[in-house]
C-alpha cells in the first residue's frame, strides 16, 4: 500500500510518497496549475496501480479544491485530515520545532497509515459548491445586517422616532420610505396620493392611522439636521439593497444544487432549506463520522470534562470544528422547541429544574444533530413517531 501526504499551500504544494513499510518513493513539490497536477498525476500513475493508494490532504480551506477536484476527476480518492487532529499527531511525533511544508508532507504520510481511510471518502463537486455559496450567503447576511445597524444609528440622529413607529424593524416599507422621501421634513408633508403608493407597496399592511401618526412624528421629531448624515443613511440603504439581490442570487444556485440532492434533514420541522444545504455544506459527507458523537465534537457542541482522581468535573462546550455549523444548529433550536413536542417537553422540564436556558439549548443541539446524523446516515426521513 501507498501512503501519499501533500502539504498544500498556494502557489505550490509538497508531496512525500512511502509505503506502508517505510520504503521512501519519491518527495517532491508541484506548483499549484495544470502543470503541477500532470507531474503529481504522472507521479502517481508511476506507482504498481495493483496496490492501493492512500492520499492524504490537511484541510486548508480553498487553497486545495482545484486539486482535489484533479484527484478525483483522475479517479484517486483522498483523506481529509482535521487541522486540530493532524496538529497534534505532529507534535506526538517529535519535540523538536522543525515545522517545514516538506516535514508536514511526510507526516501526513504516517498520519495515514493511523486512520480508517474506507470511511472517508472523495467530496462531490456540487457539495464543495454548496459550501462555498453557502459561506458567501453567511458573509453577506452578516454585511446586510451591519448595514441596518448603520442606518439605524443615521437614524438616531435624524429621526430617532422613525424605528420605533415600525416595531423597532427596518422592513421594505421603512426602508422605501426612507430612501423615496430622505428626511423628516420631506416625510411631515406626505400626501394622501403618497399614502396610496406606500400602501400599495406594502400589501395594505402599512394603515393611513399608521401613516398620519408618522407625519406627526416627522413633524414634532428631536432629530437634526444633517446633509451628510443623510447621505450616509441613503449609502447604506442602496448597499442593503445591492446586497440584499446577491444574497437572492446566491439562494436561487444554492436551491438548484440542493435539488441535485437527496438530503433527508429538510423532513425535520424547523429546518429549513437555507439551514440544511449549509449544514450539508459544512459536514460534506456524513460517512466521514463514524458515529454522532464525532459529528457532535467536529460541530463545537462537546463538553470539556476535566478528570482527576476520583474528581470529575464538566466545563464549557469546546468550541472546535466549523463555527458557521455550531451557528446554524443554534439557530434551528428556538424552531425545533416551536415545532417539535418531544423537544418542547424536554426544554419546559429542563426549565423547570431551573436550568440556564444556554445548557438546554446547547443539550437540544445535540440531539438535533443525532437526529440529523441518523438521518442522513441511514437515508431515511423523519418520523416523528420514532424520536426519543
Amino acid at each position: 500500500m501507498y501512503l501519499v501526504g501533500i502539504d498544500i499551500a498556494k502557489y505550490s504544494h509538497q508531496c512525500f510518497m512511502a509505503t506502508t513499510h517505510g520504503e521512501i518513493i519519491n518527495e517532491f513539490s508541484f506548483d499549484n496549475n495544470s502543470n503541477g497536477f500532470k507531474l503529481l498525476l504522472k507521479h502517481l500513475s508511476a506507482l504498481y496501480q495493483s496496490l492501493e493508494i492512500k492520499i492524504g490532504l490537511e484541510a486548508t480551506g480553498h487553497y486545495g479544491n482545484t486539486l482535489k477536484q484533479s484527484l478525483s476527476t483522475n479517479g484517486y480518492t483522498f483523506l481529509e485530515f482535521n487541522p486540530y487532529l493532524a496538529k497534534h499527531f505532529f507534535k506526538s511525533t517529535t519535540i523538536r520545532k522543525t515545522k517545514t511544508d516538506k516535514v508536514d508532507a511526510r507526516l501526513l504520510s504516517s498520519m495515514l497509515a493511523s486512520v480508517d481511510y474506507k470511511t472517508l471518502h472523495t467530496k462531490y463537486y456540487h457539495i464543495n459548491e454548496l459550501k462555498s455559496l453557502t459561506r458567501a450567503r453567511n458573509s453577506l447576511i452578516e454585511s446586510r445586517s451591519n448595514a441596518l445597524v448603520q442606518i439605524t444609528n443615521a437614524l438616531d440622529i435624524i429621526f430617532p422616532e422613525f424605528k420605533s413607529h415600525f416595531n423597532n424593524r427596518l422592513g421594505l416599507t421603512a426602508l422605501y420610505i426612507l430612501k423615496k422621501y430622505k428626511t423628516p421634513e420631506r416625510i411631515s408633508k406626505l400626501t394622501k396620493t403618497h399614502f396610496e403608493t406606500i400602501s400599495n407597496k406594502s400589501m395594505g399592511k402599512f394603515t393611513y392611522p399608521k401613516f398620519l401618526k408618522l407625519k406627526e412624528l416627522a413633524s414634532d421629531t428631536i432629530g437634526i439636521k444633517s446633509n451628510s448624515i443623510v447621505t450616509v443613511m441613503l449609502v447604506h440603504i442602496d448597499l442593503f439593497y445591492s446586497i440584499n439581490s446577491n444574497i437572492e442570487m446566491l439562494e436561487t444556485e444554492i436551491k438548484s444544487i440542493m435539488n441535485l440532492t437527496n438530503c433527508k434533514m429538510i423532513t425535520i420541522p424547523g429546518i429549513s432549506l437555507m439551514s440544511a444545504a449549509t449544514i450539508l455544506g459544512e459536514v460534506t459527507d456524513f460517512n466521514n463520522f463514524s458515529n454522532s458523537s464525532k459529528l457532535i465534537a467536529f460541530s463545537g457542541f462537546d463538553i470539556a470534562i476535566h478528570q482527576s482522581g476520583e474528581s470529575m468535573s464538566y466545563g464549557r462546550l469546546v468550541k472546535r470544528g466549523s463555527s458557521l455549523l455550531r451557528k446554524t444548529i443554534w439557530n434551528l433550536v428556538i424552531g425545533s422547541i416551536r415545532l417539535i413536542p418531544e423537544i418542547t417537553e424536554y426544554y419546559h422540564k429542563k426549565r423547570a429544574e431551573g436550568k440556564h436556558r444556554n445548557i438546554i439549548f446547547s443539550a437540544i443541539s445535540r440531539k438535533l444533530i443525532r437526529i440529523i446524523y441518523h438521518l442522513e446516515s441511514n437515508n431515511i426521513n423523519y418520523d416523528k413517531n420514532k424520536i426519543r
